[in-house]
């Protein structure tokens, strides 16, 4: 059993406000994880003993990711064909059983020109307890684009941790998507380095805490490169004792002049009982950027909640359709029929995807 740091903040703030990082105390040694994977014919797969990309950065940190080298699982590794769009995801899915302790991890490469999407999804039992990590690296090369999705629908009594890291080159894009919709204490860390002219970064994340769990999320974009840009948006909806943190910091490194960064998040409060922490950050080396960041945190207005009252809703049919829908808002940016209809099962719709 050993403890480790994760989702520390770049430039930490007040100690007492004990929002600077997370330290999980006692964490287990963890075996590798079994998954399944389809992968089209233009993209290059094999098990590699250790990851090919050095010198990376991730979100939640180099305890976490000296704790998966030191586990020493077969990567997964991916690199797609040179200059090509590629039509069919690369698809991972992984199920945990009964009691967990679990790490996976995977390297994707995207080559210049080249265009692909991948999808992860991590489902448990409903009885399924433990822990279970998931460590992706990537770098997407010039004009290139990596697409990576990632659902999480797991037990109330398994612990999540889910890091990512990579680099993005000139015009170069990375779009990660993530939903959250169970898990005990669940960890998202992303660290994207905007090192090439004009390469961008846009994050798109959904949550639903509920009951006893929780959720600490940690996104930084670096922008190093000239006129980079990123995109960051957190949908969310706490709900009973449900507890969250988000941090999101965009880094404006000397040298990125005409660099462009926005975080935007949206939470709706549905119990007097939810505990939500939020720390916007945005870092400046450089004068000519632009950094906007905002927040909109509560409960529904009371004009939106007399208008549908009066046609006859109740007050919990009315919150329960409103975090549905900020579920199925990013939901629809996944065009995916199988992990769509994962996201509807968890939400007990019966709606056709």
């Amino acid at each position: 059993m050993n403890s480790m740091i994760v989702n520390t903040l770049p430039s930490p703030t007040w100690n007492w406000l004990h929002m600077n990082e997370q330290t999980i105390e006692d964490f287990p040694v963890l075996e590798e994880g079994a998954v399944e994977i389809e992968v089209p014919e233009e993209v290059e797969a094999e098990p590699h003993e250790a990851f090919t990309i050095e010198n990376v950065k991730t979100g939640m940190g180099e305890d976490f990711l000296a704790m998966v080298k030191k586990t020493k699982p077969d990567i997964d590794f991916f690199r797609v064909a040179d200059g090509v769009k590629v039509e069919e995801p690369l698809r991972l899915d992984i199920a945990y059983e009964s009691q967990v302790n679990a790490v996976n991890a995977a390297e994707i490469i995207v080559p210049a020109g080249s265009h692909v999407v991948c999808i992860m999804n991590f489902s448990s039992d409903e009885k399924a307890s433990g822990n279970a990590a998931m460590e992706t690296l990537y770098h997407v090369a010039e004009n290139a684009s990596l697409t990576l999705i990632q659902v999480t629908a797991l037990s109330d009594e398994l612990n999540f941790f889910n890091d990512i890291g990579g680099e993005c080159d000139e015009r170069g894009n990375f779009s990660l998507i993530q939903v959250v919709l169970g898990g005990k204490k669940t960890y998202l860390g992303s660290h994207t380095a905007l090192s090439g002219y004009k390469s961008s970064l846009n994050t798109d994340l959904a949550y639903l805490v509920k009951g006893n769990s929780g959720l600490d999320v940690n996104y930084i974009a670096s922008h190093t490169g000239r006129k980079t840009t990123c995109d960051i948006h957190a949908n969310g909806v706490l709900r009973d004792h449900g507890q969250k943190m988000f941090r999101g910091t965009i880094d404006f490194v000397k040298g990125c002049a005409g660099a462009v960064g926005t975080e935007v998040e949206d939470v709706l409060l549905m119990d007097e009982t939810v505990s939500n922490q939020t720390i916007p950050v945005i870092l400046c080396a450089e004068e000519d950027v632009e950094g906007n960041h905002g927040a909109t945190i509560g409960k529904l207005p009371e004009e939106l909640m007399f208008y549908l009252k009066s046609r006859g809703m109740s007050e919990e049919a009315i919150y329960e359709m409103m975090a549905i829908a900020r579920i199925e808002a990013v939901a629809d940016k996944i065009h995916d029929e199988k992990t769509r209809s994962l996201i509807a099962d968890r939400l007990g719709r019966a709606e056709e995807v």
